[in-house]
Formats: structure tokens, sequence, C-alpha cells
């Protein structure tokens, strides 16, 4: 085993100072640690295809630390982001796990995100092979060949994974539990839906439940702009007021549009990560685009993500003035910590942002093995489009606020369609959404999951648990739900001042790990 072993090793180049596309500040590793290597694995453009012989790359990264022989093997899947390297080796919770049951740790890079290029460019029609059945397929290829080579096909294989990596965790385990003795999925949807329109439904409970008096503030603060918003004579109030950018147009129906759902998911995010810790250094980078993708080791751009305590100390403090003024303090405190000189909103920027199909040489290997030359890899690109590809062909996931049970408005399912075709052409529409989202129900059974040995854990406050399992199905498919805690919060390393539901959710999601692999 220690020979195989070594030969995987040799198949890996080591990465030195590693950029981090997200990080926990109380977690990032010194530069003085050694790092993870990393390796490429040949994997076929469509696995679906007998005539499509066409090959790429996909990037792994590997942590033998404490692997004894014999052990098992933690494959982590990443979901719409870089496979990070301060993900495998920094001690979050799943690499504590590895430590305590003498595992070898792999995390795998999803193709078309990071650097996993197959195609080279992200074209609409490159990006038809951009499917969670593909990326399952990755997996089980991925799986069954480094195995083989390594030694390791005795060994028992447990599958992890947090938010659309948690979903493939989950139907990894579904569909092929020949290959993988265990799964882990952490606030992983495992349903599809066009209208989400759920989400906002929780995140008013969650707000509500927090902190009433808050919930009270945002909601008089949000309908204030929207009435701002339909009469003229506020337009310059609202501009100054928010520090609209200059492309914004008030008469644009999608400005306006773009401009509510950069504030609701402003709210959104702070609610669903629900960090509320004074001593809590986390710092999550999102999009400056940022839409409905729950990863949460997902996105770019310098946009913090404000504390749940903060934003609440903000909207309750009435020195500040009425809660619109409330509202728009925090806005400025966003931007100041972004250094954001203005607040994008222009719908033609997110257009140019969302249609461009190129991928930056400078910023993407494409699935090529490093060189000396750039092997410090430059993670600081943006991957909305491919996510966005997704929700239009796979899961829809659309964050409307058409319910009449939460008390936002102007986000309406059209909004979100009419993307889908600005963004990948006139064949994506309302009906094709809707088709997409209705075959990966049907391929991944959606709610009815049957098999065994999948932990399902979910925070309570995270509006994506609406999406997940919160109930036990069988003593073979148990779910933890953590009352008050956020998305993925039990993958993230503990902390001193993790809630006691935490500790003891991960304590038990070990517990039924460690049952399960004897």
């Amino acid at each position: 085993m220690a020979r195989a072993l070594g030969w995987l090793l040799l198949l890996l180049f080591c990465s030195r100072a590693q950029s981090f596309l997200w990080r926990q500040t109380r977690g990032a590793s010194s530069s003085k640690e050694k790092l993870p290597p990393e390796g490429w694995f040949r994997q076929k453009l469509d696995h679906f295809s007998k005539n499509d012989s066409r090959l790429w790359q996909q990037r792994y990264l590997i942590n033998d630390a404490f692997y004894k022989p014999g052990g098992p093997v933690f494959l982590m899947i990443e979901g719409s982001t870089t496979a990070d390297i301060n993900g495998i080796s920094v001690m979050n919770t799943w690499v504590m796990y590895a430590e305590r049951l003498g595992a070898l740790c792999l995390l795998l890079e999803h193709r078309f995100y990071g650097h996993s290029q197959p195609t080279g460019d992200l074209s609409t029609a490159s990006l038809r092979y951009l499917s969670s059945r593909q990326a399952l397929a990755d997996v089980v290829n991925f799986r069954t060949e480094i195995a083989k080579k390594t030694g390791l096909t005795k060994n028992k294989w447990v599958v992890f994974g947090g938010s659309y990596g948690g979903s493939l965790a989950v139907w990894l385990r579904i569909k092929h539990p020949n290959l993988f003795a265990a799964a882990v999925g952490s606030s992983a949807p495992i349903i599809a839906k066009t209208n989400f329109y759920e989400y906002f439904e929780g995140v008013q409970w969650s707000l509500d439940t927090h902190n009433s008096e808050c919930l009270e503030a945002v909601k008089e603060a949000f309908d204030k702009v929207v009435k701002m918003l339909k009469r003229r004579k506020y337009y310059s109030k609202l501009k100054s007021d928010f520090m609209l950018c200059k492309k914004f147009k008030f008469d644009s129906v999608m400005d306006r549009a773009f401009l509510l759902e950069r504030l609701l998911m402003l709210i959104g995010t702070t609610v669903q990560y629900n960090i509320n810790s004074k001593n809590n250094e986390v710092g999550i980078v999102i999009s400056t685009f940022k839409d409905m993708d729950p990863d949460p080791q997902r996105g770019q751009g310098n946009q913090v993500l404000i504390r749940i305590d903060d934003f609440c100390d903000i909207m309750t403090n009435s020195s500040v003035g009425s809660p619109y003024y409330r509202f728009v303090r925090v806005i400025h405190s966003e931007l100041k910590e972004e250094y954001s000189a203005w607040l994008a909103a222009s719908y033609n920027d997110k257009l140019t942002k969302f249609s461009d199909s190129s991928i930056d040489d400078d910023n993407s290997t494409k699935g090529e093995v490093l060189s000396g030359e750039n092997e410090e890899l430059q993670n600081n690109q943006n991957y909305e489009r491919q996510w966005y590809y997704q929700c239009c062909t796979e899961f829809g996931f659309f964050p409307t606020t058409d319910s009449k049970n939460q008390p936002f408005t102007g986000l309406p399912l059209s909004y979100y369609v009419q993307q889908c075709s600005d963004f990948f052409g006139r064949a994506f529409s309302n009906y094709s959404v809707n088709m997409g989202v209705m075959s990966t129900n049907e391929y991944y059974d959606g709610f009815n999951v049957r098999g065994s040995k999948i932990i399902f854990s979910n925070g309570s406050f995270d509006p994506w648990h609406i999406l997940g399992i919160t109930k036990d199905i069988s003593e073979d498919l148990p779910a933890v739900f953590i009352k008050g805690e956020g998305h993925c919060s039990d993958l993230f390393e503990p902390m001193d001042t993790d809630s006691a539901e935490l500790i003891q959710a991960r304590e038990k999601i070990f517990n039924i790990l460690q049952k399960w692999l004897k």
C-alpha cells in the first residue's frame, strides 16, 4: 500500500503559494506548512457518447497525512468552485474525521469550474457537456481508476460534499452503492425546483427567529425602496443614497429588478450563513453578481458576507434614523468593505459578464498540467456563467418573490428565465427550464430517497434546507438538523465559539460514520 501511495504521489505536482478563492481566516494555513500535492486525471469529455473520444484533464488534490494502511478513503466532491487547497489542508470537519479514522483525503474539482476546463471556452455549445450527470460519471471513473492504480480497491470509500457538492455526494451513493460505502451531504438540495419561492419564506422565518425587530425594520426599509422606485422624483435620492453606478437606468425593468435582487440577496446570504458570533473571523467572499448559488465555497469579487448580528445591530439602531437609512448604512458598510465606489446594479454589465464565454489564460490552465512558470494558481476566476447554465438546464433554484408568505417583491420567475435566454440563447425559455428540472427530478427521484448509509445535515436558519432532507428517513438514512445554524456550518473548521448544537451535530455525524466503517 505504501508503494502504491508513493506511485500516486509521483503523479502529483506540488503547488507553492496558493491564492484562495474563498477562505476562513480563522483557519488559513500558514505559508510554512507543507501543502498537499495536486494531480491531473484524464477524463472523457462525453461519458455518454460512444463516438466522442475527446479527453481532458481533471484536477484533484490529495492529503495523506493521516492515512493508515487499510483505512478508508474520503473523497470530497467540489461543487461550483475551484478545488481549494485550503479545503483539504486546513482542519475542516471532514479532514478532522480523517485524522480520527486514519483516512486518505482526496478533493476532486468539478468539470468546467476552477482549473478543470474540458473545452477551453464557456460557449453555450461547450457548456452542453456541463451537467451533474457528466460530473457523476467523472467521479465514478476517477474513483474506479485511482483505486485500481493505487491498491485502494478493498478500502471503504466515503464521499463528502457541501451544497451542490453535497447533492452529488448523495446521488453517488444512491446510484453507485458498490463504489461508495457511505455519503455525507451537507446542506444538499436533493430536489430541483424552477420557482424556489420558499427561499425568501425561509429568510423571513430565520430573521424573525433571530430578531423579530430586525425583520420588521428590513420589511419597512425594503418597502420604502420599492415605493421610491415607482416615483421619478425619488430617483436622484436613490442613486445618491445607494451609490448606484452611473450606468444604472431607472426606466429599465431589468435594472430595477437587478437592484432589488442585489439588495435582497445581501439579506438572504446574511441569514443563510448565519454568522452570528462576534469572535468569528470568517470571511466568505461572495460575488458582486451573486445570484442563487448555495455553494459556500463559491464566488469571486470583493463583496464580504456581513455577520447577521452586525446586520441586525444596524437595522435596529434608531439613532441612525429610519429603517430606510439604516439599510443605506448597511449598503455603505458593504461597499466600504469591498473597496467599491458604487453599487453595481446595471443589468447590461451583468449581461456582459455572464455572456462572456472566454477563459482568461492567466487564470486557467484549461485542464493542462502546470508548468513551473504558472504553478501558482490564480483563483480569481468567475464562475457565475457556468452555475447559471446549470440552473437554466437542470435545477432552476430561482429565488423569486412570488410567494405571498414573505414580505418582498420585485423578483418574479420571468426575471430569471429572461436571463437564461439573454445569457445562453433564445432556445432557453420557461418551457425548456421546466423540462430540465423535471428531467433532473425523474433521474434522481427527488425526495424519494432510496438506499442506505447517507447522512443529510442541514442548518435550520439556512433557507436551502427546504430542498433537503431534515428528518430521518430510516436508521441508515439519518438527518442531522442543526438548530440555529446556517449553510454547511458542520463542514467548517470547529471554533471555540461554536454552538452546543453544532458541536453535537459534528460528533453525531462522526459516530455514525465510525459505526458504518467498522
